[in-house]
């Protein structure tokens, strides 16, 4: 189990805890559950948790095993070959039926989600008409749910990744005969820098990139990280390297935000549509999206759009603004940001319990702010003005927060 040590780190001031994913060797969903379990001792306690997904027939082997001089652990499923292929829907309901926490089902279907949509696009169909061959199977169902065991257990407050590294060739898969990385994998990994190793050998598996796709922040070329613990996780192939994928649970010293502004200035576009548009920003994954009134070249009235976003989907909202808005063109530029540290507490008061944000810098208190949500249900359901509500916290903070 991850030591005293280890939570102490990760709770100073100016650190936070990360983990790393290097993934030299490549990355596939029984590499990833073996190298997070390898971090995480207590065997017994996702078994038990893991029996909570509620499948059958089949039986888990969790061993140490020794890849070209690295001690590693493998994690096996042996389960019968199904002939059935399950859908998008087939999984949702084995995940949404298991007595599972509500966070270990959310990851394992955004997970299947993700690798879904990548099929579609592949294939040209709807996310709902794909029927998944290898990944429908029960060791891929459980490597990706157990990934997401895992990883909400670990509770780390950014992950990072490597570049990634796959063999060339040719490969049989379901749909027949294609070179690597196989366009499911292609689909998911997008922009992802790729190393192509002279390995005439598969190392990234769709089930592998659609687990990183979905948990990864941010894949980098180096870290500065202080190690707290390693773990290996095997995978099934000997190759000329070690097939053997590392993660490292660690402290990272805390950053400024680093995000993309994209700004455009506007004066032939109907303003009945920038809320639409806003909205569309927002969804889309938008930090903050916001329009400013301007005077452009030669006095003519304008209107300033903005959206602040995370780099990788920065290509997504310039699409989405070319989309819906008549202009030209859109500047972008890299910010960086420096925010308070956000909590949230529950505060009893005679109107019910209301949930306040409380904000930290360098382990002080520096602001509380009532959530809105909370009181405008208070002061509905108390039949009271919303003022009051707030009041009402506003007494029962300082008790709260000496």
């Amino acid at each position: 189990m991850v030591s005293e040590q280890a939570t102490w780190l990760a709770s100073s001031i100016n650190r936070m805890r990360v983990l790393y994913f290097n993934c030299q060797s490549g990355a596939a969903g029984d590499m990833i559950v073996a190298a997070l379990l390898d971090l995480w001792t207590d065997k017994s306690w996702f078994i038990k948790e893991l029996d909570k997904l509620g499948l059958k027939n089949h039986r888990i082997e969790i061993k140490r095993i020794n890849k070209n001089g690295i001690s590693a652990l493998r994690f096996i499923v042996n389960a019968k070959k199904e002939k059935r292929e399950r859908t998008l829907d087939d999984i949702y309901k084995i995940i949404g039926q298991s007595f599972l926490s509500r966070e270990i089902k959310q990851l394992s279907q955004k997970i299947f989600l993700n690798l879904a949509k990548a099929e579609a696009k592949v294939h040209k169909i709807g996310i709902r008409e794909i029927h998944f061959h290898e990944v429908g199977a029960i060791d891929s169902i459980i490597d990706i749910v157990s990934s997401a065991i895992l990883i909400n257990k670990l509770k780390p407050l950014k992950i990072y990744a490597s570049r990634l590294s796959e063999g060339r060739g040719i490969i049989k898969f379901s749909h027949g005969v294609t070179s690597l990385p196989v366009p499911a994998v292609r689909e998911l990994t997008g922009e992802v820098p790729i190393t192509v190793l002279n390995i005439n050998k598969e190392l990234i598996t769709p089930t592998g990139a659609a687990i990183l796709k979905t948990i990864v922040d941010e894949f980098v070329d180096d870290i500065d990280i202080k190690v707290i613990k390693k773990g290996y996780g095997a995978g099934k192939r000997n190759l000329k390297i070690p097939n053997v994928l590392e993660i490292i649970l660690g402290t990272t010293k805390m950053e400024k935000d680093k995000l993309m502004i994209l700004e455009t200035n506007i004066d032939d576009m109907n303003p009945q549509f920038y809320a639409f548009v806003i909205d569309r920003l927002i969804k889309a994954g938008a930090r903050e999206a916001f329009i400013q009134p301007i005077i452009m070249k030669k006095n003519r009235l304008g209107t300033l759009l903005t959206a602040i976003c995370e780099e990788k989907i920065k290509n997504k909202l310039i699409e989405i603004i070319f989309d819906e808005t008549t202009t030209f063109g859109v500047r972008v530029n890299r910010i960086s940001r420096v925010c308070l540290d956000r909590k949230f507490k529950k505060i009893i008061t005679r109107y019910g319990p209301i949930n306040v944000k409380v904000g930290k810098y360098k382990g002080k208190i520096k602001t509380i702010s009532p959530e809105y949500e909370d009181c405008k249900n208070a002061a509905i359901k108390k039949l009271v003005p919303i003022k009051k509500i707030y009041d009402e916290v506003k007494k029962n903070i300082y008790a709260n927060f000496k």
